[in-house]
């Protein structure tokens, strides 16, 4: 019984060593996804894959440019543009979308409201507000050329709960499209706007 005891405490010890080897494995690969996503240039690059993504399950490749020049003097490139009919049968609109990715403000939210500091939230809060409004404001100036294209703009946001964390500060989503001319959309919106 002894021995029989000992090789079922054996053989546990060995599932617990080998679980443990599979979670230094997986938070490796945690570590890792950090490093991309803080890289601004790679995390611009997610915001674009995530929204190419999306895109390719709901348009056909002759509905939208990707990386498109709407003006013709300037280096300045909107992620998509969706073709939209003008006027007249030739004539074509563009509808401008943008991804952004302000994590690090998103991240102090996160971590301000786990610890439950109210002062770190209101501020974290605040600076995600003021992220937002910059890359709006960037979006209108760059993007936002009637009659080229519409008389407003799409901001893609990557991921769920940032998108929730911009739509719940109050009044930031009108000041968006009053101000700025920019609706805020999240993955699952996204398909919804476009689709409307």
């Amino acid at each position: 019984k002894i021995a029989q005891s000992f090789n079922t405490i054996s053989e546990r010890l060995d599932a617990v060593n080998k679980g443990l080897g599979e979670m230094q494995v997986l938070s490796s690969g945690v570590a890792d996804l950090k490093k991309v996503l803080a890289n601004v240039k790679t995390r611009g690059v997610f915001g674009e894959v995530s929204l190419a993504n999306i895109l390719e399950n709901i348009l056909t490749k002759e509905q939208y440019f990707q990386q498109f020049q709407l003006r013709k003097k300037s280096q300045e490139k909107v992620d998509f543009a969706i073709i939209l009919p003008g006027n007249s049968k030739k004539e074509r609109v563009y509808l401008p979308i943008d991804a952004k990715f302000p994590i690090e403000d998103y991240q102090r939210i996160i971590a301000s409201s786990e610890n439950g500091d109210i002062a770190a939230l209101s501020e974290a809060t605040k600076s995600l507000e003021r992220a937002i409004k910059n890359q709006a404001k960037s979006i209108k100036e760059k993007y936002i050329l009637p009659p080229d294209t519409v008389d407003f703009a799409i901001m893609y946001l990557p991921i769920e709960g940032l998108y929730a964390e911009v739509v719940r500060n109050p009044g930031l989503l009108e000041e968006l499209q009053t101000k700025y001319k920019v609706v805020p959309a999240g993955p699952t919106t996204v398909t919804a706007l476009l689709n409307s």
